[in-house]
């Protein structure tokens, strides 16, 4: 399986394609992070001329190659034997439909190293005044003691509608995304 990745997001473009295919039109949210609060808006193509990566996966390797940060990059990395999420925040709600927690690895986009993650669906609660399935994603082991999120998801549709956490070294504020109005 090869997978090319946006580098604004971290997503393998062709599941940014699917994704954006599947939710049939731009999606807007708003970023609130202490005092900075920024607009994002989800296209169906995001494009980078710094980064163009294609990944595949074979017998439990990774082979990585292409430009990443505008360099030349090739390189292997070992499967942790877990499925690959590249970005949780465009599958979790489904994923978790049907179970309560999974663990997944990723690539960090801004250094490309294997992390195994955690997610957890902890129930429904109320994002904006609607109800929203919360799943908390973190890292595994005992670093996850040091980082953890929410992603929240529409209860009918399981689309992402929400984040929180912090995004950064202690005394960084949290962040929060929501659908924007």
């Amino acid at each position: 399986m090869e997978q090319r990745f946006c580098q604004s997001c971290g997503m393998p473009l062709v599941e940014l394609f699917l994704a954006a295919f599947a939710m049939a039109q731009e999606r807007n949210y708003i970023s609130i992070c202490g005092k900075t609060k920024t607009s994002i808006k989800w296209t169906e193509e995001h494009k980078s001329s710094n980064t163009n990566l294609s990944i595949s996966l074979n017998n439990g390797i990774y082979s990585i190659s292409g430009k990443f940060n505008g360099k030349q990059i090739s390189k292997k990395v070992k499967s942790k034997g877990k499925p690959w999420y590249q970005n949780i925040a465009y599958n979790a709600g489904l994923t978790l439909k049907n179970s309560k927690s999974v663990e997944y690895e990723c690539f960090r986009p801004d250094n490309m190293k294997l992390y195994t993650m955690s997610a957890v669906k902890k129930g429904t609660e109320k994002l904006d005044g609607k109800n929203a399935v919360r799943i908390e994603v973190s890292l595994t082991g005992f670093m996850s003691a040091f980082w953890s999120c929410d992603y929240y998801f529409d209860t009918s549709s399981l689309m992402f509608v929400g984040y929180k956490g912090v995004n950064g070294g202690p005394g960084t504020p949290e962040t929060k995304i929501s659908v924007a109005r």
